[in-house]
C-alpha cells in the first residue's frame, strides 16, 4: 500500500508575500479618470478623421506629461 504525502487543505495557487499593490489615491485616480477619458473623445475624433494620427499621436504624449496615468505607459 503506496504512503500519500501531502495535505488535502485548500491553498492559494499563487503565494500573495511580496506583491506590492496599493490603493489608488484620490488625485491619482482623477488624473487616470480624466486621461481615460480624454484619450477616448480624442480616439472618437480620430475615428471620425477630425484630427490626423499625427495629432492624436502629439495630443497623447501632452497628456501623459499632463496626467500621468498608472496606465499611460501601457499603451505607449
Amino acid at each position: 500500500m503506496a504512503t500519500v504525502i501531502g495535505s488535502s487543505v485548500p491553498m492559494p495557487a499563487i503565494l500573495l508575500i511580496g506583491l506590492e499593490v496599493s490603493a489608488m489615491d484620490k488625485r491619482s485616480f482623477q488624473n487616470e479618470t480624466t486621461f481615460q477619458v480624454t484619450m477616448h473623445l480624442a480616439r472618437t475624433m480620430l475615428a471620425a478623421k477630425l484630427i490626423t494620427e499625427k495629432e492624436y499621436r502629439n495630443f497623447e504624449q501632452a497628456m501623459i506629461r499632463q496626467y500621468q496615468p498608472f496606465s499611460g505607459d501601457l499603451y505607449t
